[in-house]
C-alpha cells in the first residue's frame, strides 16, 4: 500500500455547513501556528457512500424544511443512547473497515472529528487496539447529545461552560474537556476596518444594516420579505444571503423589491466584515453562525429554530440575552423594528454578545491539538480482508 503520511486527519460532513466550516477554521489556525503541518480533511459520509451521501444531504434539508417534528423526534430519541447499547454499537461500525484502511494509509498523528458519527467509530477502533493516536472531538453546537460522547475520546473541545458541565454530568472527566468556543475562522479575531468594509459593500454613510442569513440553504420559512421590510426607515439597508435558495434569490430581484433598500447575495466571501458593520442579524441558530456573530458583537434574532440542536443553541443565546427567538413573521417584524429603532436597547444586546464571544476559539483549539500530536513514528495497522475503499479528500 502506498503511504500518504499526514499529521492531522479531520473527519467532517456536509450536513448544515457548520461541520466543514469548523474543519476549515482548525486547518487555517493549525497552519498559522505550525507552518508545514500536513492536514487532510475527509467528508466521512463521502468516504462511505458517495452517491447516498448526496441523496441523504438533500433528504436532511427537506426534513428540516418540511418535517421538523420528525427530525426533532429523531434528535430526542438518540439524545441519551448509552455507549454500550445495541444501536450505538451498530452506529460505531458504520465505516469501520474503510476508516481503518484510511488511517493505515495516512498514519495521522492525531484525528479530529467535527461530526459525531466518526467520533464513535474512532472510539471503537481505539478500544479494539487498531488505533493508537489521540482522538479529538469538536462539538459544534451549544448542547450535549449522546452521539458526540464516546469512552475513548481523548479531548472534547466545546463551545461553552454549560456544555462542559453537561459532559461532566454524563461521566466525562473534567481533564478531558476544554472550553475553547466553537472554532471559527481566524479572520474573526483580526482587526477589521468598518469604513473599508462599508466602501466594499457600497453602504451609504450612517446607514443601518440588517443582515439576513440562514446557513447554506438561506433563510427559509420567510415567504414575504416585503412584509418585513416595508415599514423600515429609509436609513436602513437589508442584505439577504440566500445561499443555495435560488427561488428566494430570484424573487428578491423582482420589481416588487426595488423600492426597498435590499440587496441579495448567494454567497459572501467577507462574512466577518459584513457582520462587523451590520447592526442586526436575522438567522437560523447554527452553532458556527451564532459563534461568528458573537465574535463581532452582532445582536441576533433567531427565526424558527429547528427542534433539536438549533433550539438548544437559540435557548443558550436567549439565556444570555444575546438574541431574541421568534417563530412568527409578525413578531419577527416587531423585534426587528424595535432593535433598529432603539439604539440603547440594541447596544445592551451587543454587550451581552461580546461577554460570551470566543473570537480566538480556533487559536485555543489549535494549541491544544498541537500538544496532543504524537511523535512522527509510523506504524502500520493491519486489517484482514478489507472491502473496497471509497474515499474523497476534501
Amino acid at each position: 500500500m502506498v503511504k500518504d503520511y499526514t499529521d492531522v486527519l479531520i473527519l467532517s460532513a456536509s450536513y448544515g455547513g457548520g461541520h466543514n466550516q469548523v474543519a476549515r477554521a482548525l486547518t487555517q489556525e493549525l497552519q498559522l501556528q505550525a507552518p508545514g503541518l500536513k492536514i487532510i480533511t475527509i467528508d466521512y459520509c463521502d468516504l462511505l457512500y458517495p452517491l447516498i451521501n448526496r441523496i441523504s444531504q438533500f433528504s436532511y434539508i427537506q426534513s428540516i424544511r418540511h418535517f421538523p417534528v420528525g427530525y426533532a423526534l429523531y434528535y430526542q430519541a438518540t439524545g441519551n443512547i448509552s455507549p454500550d447499547s445495541f444501536w450505538q454499537k451498530r452506529l460505531n461500525r458504520m465505516g469501520y473497515s474503510e476508516l481503518i484502511m484510511l488511517v493505515n494509509r495516512l498514519e495521522p498523528r492525531v484525528v479530529i472529528s467535527t461530526f459525531p458519527l466518526p467520533a464513535g467509530v474512532l472510539s471503537q477502533m481505539k478500544e479494539a487496539g487498531v488505533l493508537n493516536v489521540p482522538i479529538v472531538t469538536v462539538i459544534t453546537d451549544m448542547c450535549v447529545h449522546s452521539q458526540w460522547i464516546h469512552p475513548k475520546t481523548d479531548l472534547y473541545l466545546v463551545g461553552s461552560h454549560e456544555v462542559a458541565l453537561g459532559l461532566e454530568k454524563r461521566g466525562i472527566p473534567k481533564e478531558r474537556i476544554s472550553v475553547t468556543g466553537i472554532p471559527i475562522l481566524p479572520v474573526f479575531k483580526q482587526t477589521i476596518d468598518p469604513d473599508k468594509v462599508r466602501r466594499e459593500f457600497g453602504f451609504d454613510p450612517g446607514v443601518k444594516v440588517i443582515l439576513f442569513m440562514g446557513g447554506n440553504d438561506g433563510i427559509f420559512g420567510i415567504n414575504n420579505f416585503c412584509f418585513l421590510l416595508r415599514d423600515l426607515p429609509s436609513s436602513v439597508e437589508s442584505v439577504i444571503i440566500t445561499g443555495s435558495n435560488q427561488d428566494l434569490y430570484e424573487r428578491l430581484q423582482s420589481p416588487g423589491y426595488r423600492k426597498y433598500r435590499v440587496r441579495a447575495f448567494k454567497h459572501v466571501d467577507n462574512v466577518a466584515g459584513l457582520m462587523k458593520v451590520s447592526d442586526l442579524l436575522v438567522t437560523k441558530a447554527g452553532g458556527v453562525t451564532i459563534s461568528e456573530a458573537l465574535a463581532q458583537g452582532l445582536p441576533m434574532v433567531i427565526f424558527k429554530p429547528t427542534p433539536g440542536h438549533e433550539m438548544a443553541n437559540a435557548a443558550y443565546l436567549a439565556r444570555h440575552r444575546a438574541a431574541f427567538v421568534t417563530k412568527r413573521e409578525r413578531s419577527l417584524k416587531k423585534v426587528i423594528n424595535r432593535m433598529i429603532a432603539d439604539d440603547q436597547f440594541r447596544l445592551r444586546f451587543r454587550r451581552n454578545c461580546l461577554k460570551i464571544a470566543a473570537p480566538d476559539s480556533a487559536e485555543k483549539a489549535a494549541r491544544l491539538i498541537l500538544k496532543l500530536l504524537t511523535p512522527a513514528t509510523r506504524q502500520t495497522t493491519t486489517f484482514n480482508n478489507p472491502p473496497e475503499r471509497r474515499e474523497i479528500l476534501a
